[in-house]
């Protein structure tokens, strides 16, 4: 594997904010291999999963008494983790081929981690900011999930060769849209309603 150093990573990250097509393309040209990418997606998967028990600490206490399995048995959200990325990363694949996409799985997962590891700076910054400062939760809430759209947005037109941005827009909303529905579809076949869920 192509190796860059950690302070060229954090810059490139931080440069990914303004230029996330750029500083994509240079991630992508690093040579990684596949067992090496997915030796990645683990590792991103953990740190992922540990800053998922910093929120919740940060919860109010009532919140933290209904999650606390996850603290306490961190590995099934582990595996969830990298569950996603996978699925995530064919559904890219998949999708943006049907309409003419050039992405290749490796392509799509290791654009999915670069992203991960973005916002993992991102949030954090508002994890500090919440616990100093928590009437700003809502705002910083907002300003992380309109840096995660800018970025999936740019992401995907990057690897695909997309052009029009409305476009990818409303493909990416189809797509999240159509898997909820399958998801869904496949919950009631297994027998959980909506009533059972609320039972739960």
């Amino acid at each position: 594997m192509q190796t860059i150093g950690a302070g060229s990573l954090i810059r490139l990250a931080l440069e990914s904010l303004r230029e996330p097509k750029r500083c994509l393309r240079i991630v992508l040209d690093i040579v990684i291999t596949m067992p090496e990418l997915l030796q990645i997606t683990v590792l991103v998967a953990s740190i992922s999963t540990l800053m998922s028990i910093a929120f919740l600490y940060i919860e109010p206490v009532e919140v933290q008494a209904a999650l606390t399995i996850i603290s306490l048995n961190p590995i099934p959200l582990f595996l969830i983790q990298i569950a996603v990325f996978i699925v995530t990363a064919a559904i890219i694949t998949f999708v943006g081929q049907l309409f003419h996409g050039v992405a290749t799985f490796k392509e799509a997962l290791t654009a999915l981690i670069w992203m991960q590891f973005i916002m993992f700076g991102v949030s954090f910054a508002q994890l500090l900011l919440i616990m100093f400062i928590p009437a700003l939760n809502s705002i910083t809430a907002m300003i992380t999930l309109l840096i995660f759209i800018h970025l999936t947005v740019s992401f995907i037109m990057e690897i695909h060769g997309f052009t029009n941005i409305f476009a990818v827009i409303t493909g990416i909303v189809a797509t999240f849209f159509g898997v909820a529905f399958v998801l869904a579809i496949i919950l009631i076949l297994m027998g959980f309603t909506p009533e059972a869920v609320q039972n739960v």
